[in-house]
């Protein structure tokens, strides 16, 4: 089947449903990408950023709730705050039936949909909220018969040794508690002093501790259907721990496709998501999830799990879409409507162009008067502030690889301590260049 043939599919499952597809996340870039192959998606987040305007010239629906309430509202706000809000509500019955895919759907969430008839598509959330509990994760991995490091949950207490820990789990070892992303409440832990600090955290409760594999950290995603993975997407490298990109050590700040020694890895790391998939399928998840893997000296380590819409999946999407395939976040609307679809064929995936993201996180230091606040094309300098070309809101907006796609919060929005706020997107491999890197300061205030 080609795109097309997926899309009119798409369609026909949404007029038989009386639904319209919509995607809410807390910023407009992690809500978009399904409006790249279904203009009449709706689009639902929390701040704002200008490029709502350019979707909005293009016949997107798009609706931000700091233009409603105020941007001060919206600050430290959540999904759950979104979807919960009087404004939105009502702006969900006058667009709706919806069929909603949410960045971070839960329980809390769906509780907020009563009486504004949107259809939450996510299949089993017990289940994705299990497979992303790093401790849980541990048999999880163990029965999908995942390749991962060596690891258990223990509980730290004041009498815990590094000396004791690094003779088992070697040096560095790694600890790390239930819940966190983008780095957070993740330590690698070589000395006493750091395993201490760790501790203070975690406060006795259990972590799990692992074995730290060297190497490249990577992602990759796929869709998880009624008959198990129905799609995925070739991995890409993970940006960690870039100072000038996030203030957390370990921190994810950015993916990369394109990336040779990841092409020569992805026949295994197809089989890694396999068997991740059927397991999250036989739980009853239904959609996109990610993996997180380190390309370590024997291959692929699993490390991860993710069964939710991530970071990396509207860059995903946009080259998807590029390349002609149907878009995962497509195949999960479909499946998510009760439609299992069957995996794509190799003629349904051509090859993917290169392509990168930087993930700009709130800093001390960061002026807010003073930063960039314009999204759109931009052309990178390798001394000085980028150059304002012209409007653009997605991959395809960017024409040449001295240009970059700016996303980030509008004049006025709020920032929170250590979170995201902007992306940086551009074409090839490239990506933490002098002209990048310009763009993140200007980004930042600190040009």
């Amino acid at each position: 089947m080609t795109l097309a043939d997926r899309v009119q599919d798409a369609r026909q499952l949404l007029r038989t449903a009386g639904r319209r597809p919509a995607v809410a996340g807390h910023d407009l870039w992690s809500a978009s990408g399904l409006e790249t192959v279904l203009p009449e998606t709706v689009i639902l987040c929390l701040q704002r950023c200008t490029a709502a305007d350019t979707l909005r010239a293009r016949g997107i629906e798009v609706f931000c709730l700091a233009e409603h309430v105020g941007a001060q509202e919206v600050a430290g706000a959540s999904s759950v705050d979104l979807l919960s809000h009087p404004a939105t509500r009502d702006f969900c019955r006058r667009a709706g039936p919806l069929a909603l895919l949410s960045f971070k759907p839960s329980e809390r969430l769906a509780g907020t949909l009563d009486g504004v008839d949107a259809l939450l598509l996510a299949g089993s959330l017990s289940a994705a909220r299990s497979a992303e509990n790093k401790l849980a994760f541990i048999d999880f991995a163990e029965r999908a018969r995942l390749r991962t490091p060596r690891w258990a949950v223990q509980r730290l207490s004041p009498a815990s040794r590094y000396e004791e820990l690094s003779a088992r789990w070697g040096r560095p070892l790694v600890i790390q508690g239930a819940r966190g992303n983008a780095g957070q409440r993740t330590w690698m832990v070589a000395s006493q002093a750091e395993l201490e600090e760790a501790m203070a955290v975690e406060g006795g409760r259990p972590v799990r501790v692992a074995e730290f594999v060297a190497g490249m950290p990577f992602t990759a995603s796929a869709v998880a259907g009624v008959r198990g993975m129905v799609s995925w997407i070739e991995p890409c490298r993970q940006l960690t721990g870039i100072d000038w990109l996030t203030p957390v050590r370990l921190g994810s700040c950015g993916n990369v496709w394109g990336d040779e020694l990841l092409a020569a890895a992805a026949g295994d790391v197809g089989e890694q998501l396999r068997e991740a998939g059927d397991a999250l399928s036989a739980a009853g998840y239904r959609g996109v999830y990610g993996v997180d893997f380190v390309l370590g000296p024997d291959g692929p380590v699993v490390i991860e799990t993710n069964p939710r819409m991530v970071a990396s999946l509207p860059l995903a999407t946009h080259l998807e879409k590029e390349a002609g395939r149907p878009p995962m976040v497509l195949l999960t609307l479909m499946e998510g409507l009760g439609t299992p679809q069957q995996p794509l064929s190799a003629t349904e995936m051509p090859p993917l162009a290169s392509a990168c993201q930087l993930i700009v996180h709130q800093q001390a230091g960061d002026d807010a008067e003073a930063r960039l606040t314009r999204s759109g094309i931009y052309r990178l300098r390798a001394a000085g502030a980028p150059e304002f070309l012209r409007q653009g809101a997605v991959l395809e907006d960017v024409a040449g690889d001295d240009e970059a796609l700016l996303l980030t919060r509008a004049a006025g929005e709020p920032l929170s301590p250590g979170k995201e706020f902007a992306r940086v997107v551009m074409r090839g491999r490239a990506a933490a260049t002098p002209g990048a890197r310009h763009a993140v300061m200007s980004l930042r205030g600190r040009a």
